[in-house]
């Protein structure tokens, strides 16, 4: 740039490099412009530079002020040029390029035209012809003059008249139009391009001119513009395919401080080089090959050179940066007052500052850092308020000020809804120091102050919202915080002038104020002003304008004395429990529940001496035998005794209790055994609070061989031993049964029956709350009717039809068929005899004596396709023959010997087909009864599976509790139970009378006012107001004496709780004083309690005299308790009843029926009326006083019924025809009486009373009804055992014709006899009465085998009663 002092310069306005390049090369070519080698930049806003090597080049160039570039394809440019760098003032006039000489002997005009566009006009024939034809058409010659590149056009004389002068200047115009419009001139100064036109010269023809300039390398090309156009079209195309193009990675900041040195390079160096940017950070080189690698040679070794400096700064400061637009507010600057340029970028959250001089990238630095900055200001510790947003108004108005005319400084608000906000500033650092005292001022002004005041009394500063209020401040900024430690003060805290302001005020209205100390005393003085008289406390601050405080230093009340219950230890049993406890009947085996504890029984302390045990060893593993060997230890156990043993993570279990039992051959001792095993587990459970049991029925199995209803018999009355004294801590008690046992099904039935029948005991209480079970009946809806699975026998069915399975052959096998058929007749079997039936088909009879409408006859024949399209047919005919209902057996599942899985699919899935989308109309029950529990489990689960998406399983009597909380835990209703027992007549009340706590008590209140009169006024009506609220009572002696011991508990618990005082001073009466409501609670708990004695006495009686029953849900009368039977009996009924187990009934006494409030289940009442001395058992029907004998005949469908002829057809396979009742009241109760004897007599055996059968004639069938077994008669079959009355254990002993006579129809007798059997001995033919047991007591019965008795014979009269007598064939 030395070389390049002579300098001219121009305005324009936003130049391009293209443009600035077209301008340097037009000043270049002398021809054109008349100058020579220069160079041209920009020195400010819109002025440029041109400085040329030669003086005498600027000379020329500024001899025509006023330039003009044509651009081939673009506007042209129009340079205007000056000596100095400085804004001209006025616009200087335009030289025109027309020059007009007028002599006065010729008119000329003179044309200023490109020196080598003169030349192609005067060189070529055709071009100077056709210039000359132009001219003469308007009178004129002309003179080409190629030195001073000008073309003077004469007018020719004498044609004025023709063309006036202004005339003919303007037709000079249009020629001279034509002519630049005709012809242009193109200068290629690459030098590429212009070597490609010199060795091209066949390019050039009459209408073209090439001409080339050596020193310069510049090639012109003239003529008329399609041939110019042609061949620069070609060139351009030529030269495009011998081009490379390089991209080099220089950021737009870095290409402008390397511009000024790159590109003078450039075009001094590689004229045929072009560089653009095409996108950022990339400057891409194109052109020869050769001169692009040079280009990036030269441009990357500029790069190099440039220094870097990065200042770490805050993303914030960065970003004000950029948006405000002080980069290039600072680089402008940089470039005026450094010498060398310097260029900023940002890089994250620093400042990346770019030169090539570090001299001045160090100025810049400093600088930027001396001049930018940021700030934060942290306000912790200040009041969040409405001045907050003041302090923004102030800011904004200040930051408004600070940005007149660019982006100074910026605020920003962080953590506002914290507690430590916080103000950041980002700008100059003049403007942020400004707005930083501004927020500092705000900070001091609202910083956080504390301050205390002393309060006189602790009372105040509780209750210092309420003297607040009567001070009637306005709200402020300042929180106020009570406190009582360590003295009695107020904190205050919040902006420090508001606070001492606040103080200020404070103390002195407190100096201001009344107080006074205010005591009233009497029983139940602080709960009266604590409780429902808070309002009292209001209407009398309300009315003196007072604040009332209570004064904490009187204690509130608290009993001196703890009060215990008054019922001592040895009347607990006798206390008020409800029996919360569930009883389960499951299917399973042992190891197969879940319960806190397992019982299992074991022979001479061997725990796998019974299958039980083995089981449980199986699934707990070895764990278990280790547990069983370290609680055995060196002992053996004797029988009755339970070891303990540690359960383990596989069973389930917290404990295993395994009972030592007796082994069989002597079964008074294995009973014995059992009871006292059965005992001491219970006793366990409840001393060990242990919540469940699982337990066996243990007995049956040949390890011990108990007969299953002497075993059943033993475990029921244990449990309800247990239930009738227990405190309620045992909530479950699960019986599993196993499936596949022998005699599951009389188990499961025998000790449901049992249960069921003593939910209620002889007081009217209810021993436990449920019993559950998995045979439970199970109702499925399906398309409008109710499909039943029941556990039972279908020849008690009473439905309108009866499915019977049979082969149409065998009619005299034992079996449901035979069973059937027998009850229907020979007349029904007959017309079945040589029936002809084809597959699948139903053969349909009359009943016959059957109780039912119709009979369908199906055989299944072994083959689940035939089952399942019989099952459907069944559907189908029941719906055409308009039944309403229909049982349907297992069919092939008993004789048939199917799979009960395979059974259950085949009849599910056909009733299924033959009831969806049937639309029935007649047909809306449908009973599967399943004989076997296995069989009954497999129905169940396969009903489940096909029925489960659009059917509930439910029992048909839910036992649904209504909610009530029984012994500590949350359970179901039921009527409590109330024991009227009185206290002891010698009773010492004086003990009670000191445990009686002193509730003397005192309430003391600061009353604070503004004046005295005020104050004292207060004081007087809280006095008052105590007293109107109080009362006495006065009892006798003898009415506290009535109380039973709960009574008595709750009387003292309401002079604790309601805190009354007790005057006993007098010595036959009682004083209660203190509160009304309290008192007239003590009065009517009184009350209540002698008008709740008379109650349960007149209950208790008529509980003697009327039993009401209701009909369980598994078809067993129960007692109801007896309060609902005094209800019952005062048709007090509006209100409903609530059984034993908690399921609340509505009542229809003229029906005798009950409907369950939740499920809507309707079940049978009845009313039996005991005599004096002796109670009607409950399966009776009631009998009048004059009635000494009845003979009931069972409803076929009743469980009564049906329990009695299980245990008939247990071993009997006859048919039985007709099952009667005995009810003979004077037979019954010599019966009970004997009962006693014996029980009271034999201790832990009592009477032993079993059920056993004695076959008879009907001539002695009478007799016995009405007199009882006499054993005068002994010897008619025998006396091998001795001359008594013998009874069977099994009915089919007793069945045999020469028992069971037959009579002329051929119908036998069978009595079913309750037998008291005590003790027993082995009997000898010559006894007429049992042997002596212990003298002089004898035995009470004797046996045909001690092991094993299947005979029992007794030896007195009333030791037995005849209580069903069945008709069997």
């Amino acid at each position: 740039m030395e070389n390049y002092q002579h300098a001219v310069f121009f305005e324009a306005k936003s130049l391009s490099d293209e443009e600035l390049g077209q301008i340097q090369l037009y000043f270049k070519i002398r021809r054109r412009s008349g100058g020579g080698d220069c160079e041209i930049y920009k020195v400010g806003n819109n002025t440029y530079k041109i400085s040329f090597m030669q003086k005498n080049a600027q000379e020329r160039v500024l001899e025509r002020k006023d330039h003009v570039i044509k651009v081939e394809g673009q506007e042209d440019i129009h340079v205007s040029l000056r000596h100095e760098n400085v804004a001209e003032s006025s616009e200087q006039p335009t030289a025109s390029a027309n020059q007009k000489f007028a002599s006065a002997k010729r008119v000329e005009k003179v044309l200023k035209l490109d020196h080598y566009l003169l030349r192609f006009l005067s060189e070529f024939k055709k071009a100077y012809s056709e210039l000359e034809k132009h001219f003469s058409t308007i009178s004129s010659t002309f003179k080409i003059n190629i030195d001073s590149e000008e073309l003077v056009v004469v007018k020719d004389p004498g044609t004025e008249a023709i063309f006036p002068l202004k005339k003919w200047e303007c037709a000079v115009d249009e020629v001279f139009e034509i002519l630049k419009s005709r012809y242009i001139i193109h200068f290629e100064v690459e030098s590429d391009k212009s070597a490609i036109l010199e060795e091209n010269s066949f390019l050039q023809s009459d209408n073209l001119k090439i001409y080339f300039e050596k020193l310069t390398c510049l090639a012109v090309v003239v003529g008329e513009r399609k041939e110019v156009e042609k061949i620069l079209k070609f060139l351009s195309g030529l030269q495009d395919k011998q081009q490379v193009q390089q991209e080099c990675c220089v950021s737009e900041k870095q290409y402008d401080l390397i511009k000024e040195q790159f590109e003078p390079y450039v075009k001094a160096n590689l004229p045929a080089l072009k560089i653009t940017q095409e996108r950022a950070g990339v400057v891409l080189l194109k052109g020869p090959e050769k001169e692009v690698h040079a280009g990036e040679e030269e441009l990357l070794k500029l790069v190099l050179g440039i220094k870097e400096k990065r200042i770490p700064s805050h993303r914030a400061l960065m970003t004000f940066l950029e948006s405000s637009g002080n980069i290039q507010h600072f680089q402008n600057r940089f470039q005026q007052s450094l010498r060398s340029p310097v260029m900023l970028e940002t890089s994250g959250s620093d400042l990346l500052l770019l030169s090539l001089s570090d001299g001045a990238l160090e100025e810049a630095a400093a600088a930027v850092q001396r001049d930018v900055c940021l700030e934060t200001v942290h306000l912790e510790n200040t009041q969040k308020s409405s001045a907050f947003t003041k302090l923004k108004e102030d800011l904004n108005e200040a930051i408004n000020q600070a940005n007149r005319g660019s982006v100074k400084v910026e605020p920003k608000y962080q953590d506002e809804s914290t507690t430590d906000p916080k103000v950041q500033l980002v700008g100059y650092t003049t403007e942020v120091n400004k707005l930083k005292n501004i927020v500092l001022e705000y900070k001091r002004n609202h910083q956080n102050h504390h301050a205390s005041l002393p309060l006189p009394r602790p009372e105040m500063a509780e209750h210092f919202s309420d003297i607040l209020a009567m001070a009637g401040m306005k709200k402020s900024n300042v929180e106020i915080k009570p406190t009582c430690s360590p003295y009695p003060c107020i904190h205050l805290t919040g902006p420090r002038f508001e606070v001492e302001s606040l103080k200020d005020s404070l103390k002195s209205f407190l100096q201001s104020l009344a107080t006074k100390r205010c005591e009233v005393k009497g029983p139940g003085v602080q709960p009266f002003f604590q409780g429902e008289s808070t309002r009292t406390l209001q209407l009398v601050k309300n009315s003196y304008m007072v604040v009332i405080l209570p004064i904490e230093d009187v204690p509130k009340y608290t009993s001196s004395t703890s009060l215990q219950p008054f019922a001592s230890a040895s009347s607990q049993d006798s206390m008020d429990f409800d029996k919360d406890l569930n009883i389960k009947v499951v299917v399973g085996s042992l190891e197969q529940q879940q319960a806190d504890v397992f019982v299992a029984p074991m022979i001479q302390t061997n725990m796998t001496s019974t299958l039980i045990g083995s089981s449980l060893l199986n699934k707990a593993g070895q764990q278990l035998q280790n547990n069983f060997n370290s609680a055995k230890g060196n002992h053996t156990l004797k029988p009755g005794e339970v070891l303990e043993v540690d359960g383990t993570q596989a069973l389930g279990c917290s404990k295993v209790f395994f009972i030592e039992c007796a082994p069989k051959g002597n079964k008074h001792k294995s009973e014995k055994a059992l009871r006292s095993g059965l005992g001491r587990v219970f006793e366990l459970c409840e001393q060990n609070s242990w919540g469940s049991v699982a337990l066996p029925v243990i007995g049956p199995g040949i390890v011990l061989s108990i007969p299953v209803k002497d075993a059943v018999n033993i475990l029921t009355q244990e449990i309800c031993e247990y239930v009738s004294v227990s405190t309620g801590l045992l909530h479950t008690i699960c019986i599993a049964i196993m499936a596949n046992y022998a005699h599951s099904e009389e188990m499961f039935q025998t000790v449901c029956g049992n249960l069921s029948a003593k939910m209620v005991d002889n007081t009217g209480e209810a021993l436990f709350h449920s019993l559950t079970s998995d045979l439970d009946e199970i109702i499925m809806p399906v398309d409008g009717i109710e499909l039943h699975l029941v556990f039972g026998d279908i020849t008690n069915e009473t439905t309108d039809a009866i499915v019977n399975t049979t082969d149409f052959k065998d009619f005299q096998t034992a079996g449901v068929c035979k069973d059937i058929l027998t009850k229907a007749g020979p007349q029904i079997q007959a017309q079945l005899t040589g029936a002809q039936v084809a597959r699948g088909q139903i053969f349909t009879t009359p009943p016959g004596g059957f109780p039912c409408k119709t009979i369908m006859h199906v055989c299944g024949l072994r083959d689940p396709g035939v089952i399942k399209t019989l099952a459907k047919e069944i559907v189908v005919q029941s719906e055409h023959g308009c039944y309403w209902s229909v049982a349907i057996p297992a069919i092939c599942a008993g004789q048939g010997g199917l799979d009960p899985n395979v059974v259950a699919k085949s009849i599910l899935e056909g009733v299924k087909d033959g009831v969806q989308g049937a639309n029935l109309q007649h047909l809306k029950r449908i009973r599967i009864v399943l004989l076997k529990i296995n069989v009954f489990l497999a129905f169940k689960a396969t009903a489940k599976q096909i029925f489960g998406g659009n059917a509930q399983l439910t029992a048909p009597a839910p036992l649904v509790p209504t909610s009530v909380i029984t012994r500590g835990r949350s359970g179901s209703t039921r009527s409590s139970r109330s024991h009227s027992l009185t206290l002891p007549v010698a009773l010492d009340l004086s003990s009670l009378v000191t445990s009686l706590p002193d509730t003397e008590s005192r309430a003391a209140f600061l009353v604070i006012g503004h004046t005295n009169n005020e104050v004292s006024d207060a004081c007087r009506e809280l006095q008052q107001a105590y007293k109107d609220q109080c009362s006495t009572h006065t009892f006798f002696l003898d009415e506290i004496r009535c109380l039973t011991p709960d009574e008595m508990d709750q009387l003292l618990s309401k002079v604790n709780s309601l805190h009354l005082q007790i005057d006993t001073s007098s010595s036959d009466i009682w004083v209660v004083k203190g509160l009304k409501d309290g008192v007239n609670e003590v009065v009517r708990l009184i009350q209540d309690a002698l008008r709740r004695q008379v109650r349960d006495k007149d209950q208790s009686i008529l509980f003697n005299q009327v039993t009401w029953c209701i009909l369980g849900s598994r078809g067993i009368w129960q007692k109801v308790p007896k309060d609902v039977n005094y209800k019952l009996e005062k048709s007090d009924v509006k209100d409903g009843i609530v059984d034993a187990q908690g399921v609340k009934w509505t009542v229809n006494l003229r029906k005798m029926e009950a409907k369950a409030c939740h499920s809507g289940e309707v079940t049978a009442l009845k009313r039996l009326e005991n005599l004096s001395d002796f109670s009607l058992p409950i399966y009776w029907d009631n009998m009048s006083q004059g009635d000494s004998l009845q003979v009931i005949d069972l409803d076929p469908s009743s469980t009564e019924y049906q329990t009695v002829k299980a245990d008939f057809k247990n071993t009997v396979t006859k048919t039985e025809l007709k099952i009667q009742r005995i009810q003979n009241m004077d037979l019954r109760r010599l019966y009970e009486g004997r009962k006693i004897e014996l029980e009271n007599k034999n201790g832990s055996v009592g009477a032993a009373e079993k059920i056993l059968y004695h076959g008879t004639s009907e001539e002695s069938c009478s007799s016995i009804m009405k007199s009882n077994f006499n054993r005068n008669f002994a010897g008619q079959n025998a006396t091998n055992y001795g001359h008594g009355t013998y009874f069977a254990v099994n009915a089919s002993y007793s069945a045999q014709n020469k028992y069971a006579v037959p009579a002329a129809d051929g119908t036998q007798l069978m009595f079913v006899a309750r037998v008291l059997t005590g003790y027993y001995a082995l009997g000898q033919a010559d006894m007429r009465t049992p042997p002596v047991h212990v003298a002089p007591d004898r035995y009470d019965s004797v046996v045909d085998n001690m092991q094993n008795p299947s005979m029992f014979v007794v030896f007195h009269d009333c030791q037995a009663y005849p209580d069903y007598l069945i008709t069997f064939k």
